[in-house]
């Protein structure tokens, strides 16, 4: 009877040995099921994820119009981005190309959704749209430029698109009332610096065409064209006369029925 009484204690070490390999079994089986479903898991987010932030607008019909008469008049291009998630809208004018042997110009102008946002400073807006471009020399503050519009914020920097420095000029004007931003920058054709004049110049040309911005955004216009200096061409045809802004302050969207064209 002994040597059966040894053999208990081993019959039970083995079946516990043999539960526990049964248990870690079922455990690396579980962790396996686990990680197979956290990574379907993550296939359909990716798979449902949205379309990008901001879609172009197909035959876009332009609400804004800036005229460049050193650049060829006309902007070579005008693009329109919304965002359907808050109904943002940014209206893209650019002359030029980024590695092009000329001089390189973009305006945009950017109105949030109705939820609003906040716009941040002049140097990180301009800092945060040249991601893309090969920056040899970064963002830096540049002073302010006085304009139609008011007081715009000047940042300096150099981009190397082609392998050559272009040097630029940023700039960046935000409004509360109504939410809006005019924000871009002036880049010479290698690095002469910018003149803040010919910015400054470039900024009083930039009219409302349309009324795709509503009242507020007219309103804005209208009073800024009060300000405009004209490049310092004042004289009775090109310049607002003292009847004309009397009119434009009495009713401010009057002055989008018509406009005269720089010739």
């Amino acid at each position: 009877m002994q040597p059966a009484l040894r053999t208990v204690p081993d019959d039970i070490v083995g079946t516990i040995a043999r539960l526990f390999a049964y248990i870690g079994g079922l455990a690396f089986l579980a962790l396996i099921a686990a990680g197979f479903f956290r990574m379907q898991a993550v296939i359909a987010a990716v798979e449902a994820s949205p379309h990008p932030q901001w879609i172009e607008v197909e035959r876009p019909h332009p609400a804004f119009e800036l005229l460049l008469p050193e650049l060829g008049g006309e902007a070579s291009r005008y693009a329109i981005f919304r965002r359907d998630a808050d109904g943002a809208r940014k209206d893209v004018l650019t002359w030029g190309e980024p590695a092009g042997s000329g001089p390189y110009v973009m305006v945009e102008i950017y109105r949030p959704g109705p939820a609003g946002e906040r716009f941040i400073d002049g140097a990180s807006e301009i800092a945060a749209r040249i991601l893309d471009f090969t920056v040899t020399d970064d963002v830096k503050p540049a002073g302010a430029l006085s304009g139609k519009f008011g007081p715009a914020t000047l940042v300096d920097f150099a981009i190397a698109p082609n392998g050559r420095d272009r040097r630029c000029l940023g700039f960046a004007r935000a409004f509360e009332a109504p939410p809006l931003q005019i924000a871009g920058w002036y880049c010479s054709a290698g690095d002469e610096v910018v003149e803040r004049a010919t910015l400054a110049c470039a900024l009083d040309r930039l009219t409302l065409i349309s009324a795709a911005g509503g009242d507020a955004v007219a309103e804005l216009f209208a009073r800024a064209e009060l300000q405009r200096s004209f490049c310092g061409q004042r004289n009775p045809i090109l310049a607002a006369t003292p009847e004309g802004r009397e009119r434009v302050a009495a009713s401010p969207t009057a002055a989008l029925r018509g406009r005269i064209r720089p010739r």
